[in-house]
Parts: structure tokens; C-alpha cells; sequence
């Protein structure tokens, strides 16, 4: 299984062709993909208009979904931020560093397309899915 982060969602969305784009569409067709809740929100907040919000939510509710585990998830972020920090690499957003929590409470592979994540997965070693964004 794997967890593919908003920014691979937008690939596979818009059709880029893009190495993420087919690691995610064969991900989707194998039915191999988590969906994190704040993956979720992130990207019904993004539709533009309520048709495409319906169309999304429709094809997201499809999936399995990963539940955000307040107290330690959110403990692991700023873990997460923290050790990042430590070696230099400061994350522009709390919502990948809660994902990368969530990977790696999980233990499965992490698919993006986001610099961000590929610093934060190399520092604290989650495994990243073919077709991720390379550092």
C-alpha cells in the first residue's frame, strides 16, 4: 500500500504524465492507495467549482481513508519539524510533516511530487514509492 501526499493527487488529477501521475494511476487501479484525511481535505478544498467538488468527493470516498490519530499524530509532527530543523531543513508546512507522521506510523511508502517531502522523507526515512519526486 501506499499513501500518495496532495501533490501526486494534483499529477494524477490533471493528467501530467508525469512519473507520479502513472505511479499513481496504476497505485489506484491495483487498489493499493491510502488516502490521508488532511490528503482529503486538501484537495476537496481545492476543487473550483461544487460540480468538481461532487466528482472528487464521489471518486476520494472510493478509497480507504487514514484517520488522523490526534494525540500522536500531531506529537509526531512536531517531531518530525524538529529533527528536520536540527539538520537544517525547515518544512514550509505542518501538514507534511503530519503526513510524514502518518507514513510513518503506518509503514507504508510515501508518493509525491513535493522538494519538501523528499528532504523530510530523506531525514527521517520513510520509504518513498517509485515516481516520486527524486531529491
Amino acid at each position: 500500500m501506499l499513501v500518495a501526499d496532495t501533490s501526486a493527487w494534483v499529477e494524477y488529477l490533471r493528467r501530467t504524465e508525469s512519473p507520479a501521475h502513472h505511479a499513481l494511476r496504476a497505485a489506484v487501479a491495483r487498489d493499493e492507495v491510502v488516502l490521508p484525511e488532511p490528503v482529503k481535505a486538501e484537495l476537496l478544498v481545492g476543487a473550483r467549482s461544487s460540480a468538481e467538488f461532487r466528482d472528487l468527493q464521489r471518486m476520494l470516498d472510493g478509497l480507504p481513508v487514514a484517520l488522523v490519530h490526534p494525540r500522536d499524530d500531531f506529537d509526531a509532527a512536531v517531531d518530525v519539524y524538529r529533527r528536520c530543523r536540527a539538520v537544517g531543513i525547515t518544512p514550509r508546512g505542518l501538514v507534511d510533516c503530519l503526513l510524514a507522521a502518518m507514513v510513518l506510523r503506518s509503514d507504508h511508502s510515501l508518493l509525491h511530487s513535493d522538494r519538501d517531502l523528499t528532504s523530510i522523507a530523506s531525514v527521517m526515512g520513510i520509504p518513498v514509492a517509485a515516481g516520486s519526486l527524486a531529491g
